[in-house]
C-alpha cells in the first residue's frame, strides 16, 4: 500500500517580521554578484568555441 505524504501547510520560510541586517544584505549580495560573474563567464567561452568552429 502506497504511504502519502503529508501536506504541509507553509506561507514563507523563515523569520520573515525583522528586516535582513546590513552584513547579511551583503553577503547576499556578493553571492549574486558572484553568480552572475560565472554565468558570464561560462556563456563567453561558450560563444568563443562556436566562433572558433565557424572560422
Amino acid at each position: 500500500m502506497k504511504t502519502k505524504s503529508k501536506e504541509l501547510d507553509v506561507d514563507f520560510i523563515g523569520g520573515q517580521d525583522k528586516p535582513l541586517t546590513k552584513e547579511e544584505q551583503s553577503t547576499i549580495s556578493t553571492f549574486i554578484k558572484k553568480l552572475k560573474e560565472e554565468q558570464n563567464k561560462s556563456s563567453k567561452r561558450k560563444s568563443l568555441k562556436t566562433d572558433k568552429e565557424l572560422a
